[in-house]
């Protein structure tokens, strides 16, 4: 698996077990925030997705990797109805998870 962390770190943050119904999806997830993580480090050599990781880049893997994984429960944007009306959801997710990467940003454009 290409990723800062194991299937079973995102389940635990989740609070399910990994099952044969959720590997799948979990493995797309943690691997979906990697890609996420390589866009926004841009580093000029390949990633390296082999232990120890670093532990910035685990902490943003679990975290994306698990709101990733609930995505669904908030389609269109919006989340709550019954319990607290509808609230709307961010529009770019990750941003919050770059700026705690900026620390390990390795190149910046001209923007």
């Amino acid at each position: 698996m290409n990723a800062y962390c194991t299937i079973d770190q995102i389940a635990a943050d989740l609070r399910i077990t990994v099952s044969a119904a959720n590997t799948d999806k979990l493995t797309r997830c943690a691997e979906a925030a990697a890609i996420q993580i390589d866009a926004t480090v841009d580093s000029p050599d390949p990633p390296d997705y082999s232990q120890p990781w670093d532990p910035l880049y685990t902490t943003v893997n679990i975290g994306y990797g698990s709101e990733l994984f609930k995505v669904n429960d908030a389609l269109f944007g919006v989340i709550g109805y019954d319990q607290t009306g509808a609230l709307r959801t961010p529009r770019n997710g990750f941003i919050r998870w770059a700026n705690v990467l900026l620390a390990r940003k390795q190149q910046f454009g001209i923007a």
